[in-house]
């Protein structure tokens, strides 16, 4: 006698095919979403981390650094409060060509150029962007200055039994004058893509271009173009040439 139980085992038959596709397409696209939204919240925390992730190093105070690759200092997060302190070094008179750096003299590059330490990294930073590499030192936050109106060389050149005696004489005259001095120069940046500055100097109200002229270090040069000194300097010549002075005692 064959027993039959009230509640057979339902036998469990294989989905169609076609609903299995359906599963894995549905499996595949929800994987696929998974990622993308992974992706994009690593690419979010990626900005909100900011480009010193691809600068490895410290910031400084003013949300800057030094890139030792490029040579070059740049800014990522920059103090808020720059702007006003800036204005104590650097005062612009026509931006972005003329205006007034406050420094100190470190070197004398032969008798015609100097090179500033410039004290605060925001005023000089405004200005190292609109100089040619070859003319500033981001690292030590230097700038050269060529000074305007005058050039010891030119006027040793045309006197050339005494040209070299000339130019090192006062090149060691700058020295004495300027070295370690706080100056303020009244710049122009020149040179196109050599781009530099070529200003007057002064130590407090005393204006070093002129000094040179005075002293007989320099003949006045007319090639820098027009100067709200014109008269100054012409007079300055005058004197030294009647005093016998520099250059003109040895003519």
């Amino acid at each position: 006698m064959t027993l039959h139980s009230p509640h057979p085992c339902p036998v469990r038959r294989a989905p169609p095919r076609r609903l299995m596709t359906l599963r894995r397409v549905l499996a595949r696209r929800a994987g696929a979403r998974r990622c993308a939204a992974l992706a994009g919240l690593l690419a979010g925390l990626a900005l909100a981390a900011g480009p010193a992730l691809a600068h490895p190093g410290s910031l400084d105070e003013f949300g800057g650094h030094f890139d030792e690759r490029s040579g070059e200092y740049h800014y990522h997060r920059p103090s808020k409060d720059m702007a006003e302190r800036k204005q104590e070094y650097l005062q612009w008179a026509r931006f972005p060509v003329q205006g007034t750096i406050q420094g100190k003299v470190v070197s004398v590059a032969g008798a015609s150029s100097v090179w500033i330490f410039v004290d605060y990294r925001p005023a000089f930073q405004d200005l190292a962007q609109r100089i040619a590499k070859e003319n500033r030192d981001d690292r030590k936050e230097l700038l050269r200055v060529d000074l305007a109106h005058v050039s010891p060389e030119e006027t040793g050149a045309r006197n050339p039994r005494f040209e070299e005696w000339f130019v090192g004489q006062v090149t060691h005259e700058l020295k004495q004058k300027l070295l370690d001095r706080a100056v303020s120069v009244n710049f122009s940046i020149v040179g196109g893509s050599s781009s530099r500055l070529r200003g007057m100097v002064f130590i407090g109200k005393e204006n070093v271009n002129l000094w040179l002229v005075l002293n007989g270090w320099s003949y006045y040069m007319l090639g820098d173009g027009d100067s709200e000194y014109d008269k100054l300097f012409r007079n300055a010549e005058d004197i030294a040439r009647r005093d016998k002075t520099g250059i003109w005692k040895l003519r």
